[in-house]
């Protein structure tokens, strides 16, 4: 028989083995919560309970943004790295383009923070707006476009874009 097999459990070496045993998870935790502290917090929305409570005009917005009937086609073309061109076509329930709009296009990252930017669109033809945009990095962006004019509430399009 070997020196450890005949070696038998006291209650010092068990007591060791369960310390040490401890001591790893303990370390293990602290690292995970160093890890999730100093990372994205998860919250998507600043005042996410005034937004709940405020919830019931984001539907009526939205029923009267659908009563107007209107037809947003929304693309964006990437012509380099991080670059390409974001149109959005506008047109009427009677299917006239819709022109005169003041549109900006708010673009934010769904999972980094610190890299949102707004951009004009600029109307390029009849119903056609145009905005060249330079991304701070590849990957997924939601874009938020608000078309407006004069005081009438803006017309909200969401969409979401990737980038290569």
């Amino acid at each position: 028989m070997s020196e450890l097999a005949a070696r038998a459990w006291t209650g010092r070496t068990f007591l060791f083995w369960l310390l040490g045993f401890f001591a790893i998870v303990f370390a293990a935790n602290v690292a995970f919560i160093w890890f999730a502290t100093d990372s994205w917090t998860g919250l998507a929305a600043e005042e996410s309970y005034r937004r709940g409570i405020d919830y019931n005009q984001v539907l009526e917005r939205a029923v009267r943004q659908d009563a107007l009937g209107w037809t947003a086609d929304v693309g964006f073309q990437q012509t380099g790295a991080n670059t390409g061109a974001l149109t959005l076509r506008l047109v009427d329930s009677a299917g006239v383009e819709i022109e005169g709009r003041t549109i900006e296009a708010s673009f934010r990252r769904p999972v980094i923070e610190g890299f949102d930017f707004t951009v004009p669109m600029a109307m390029t033809a009849s119903g056609l707006y145009v905005a060249q945009v330079v991304l701070p990095s590849p990957g997924q962006w939601d874009v938020r476009l608000e078309v407006s004019q004069s005081r009438a509430q803006p017309y909200l399009i969401e969409t979401r874009i990737w980038s290569k």
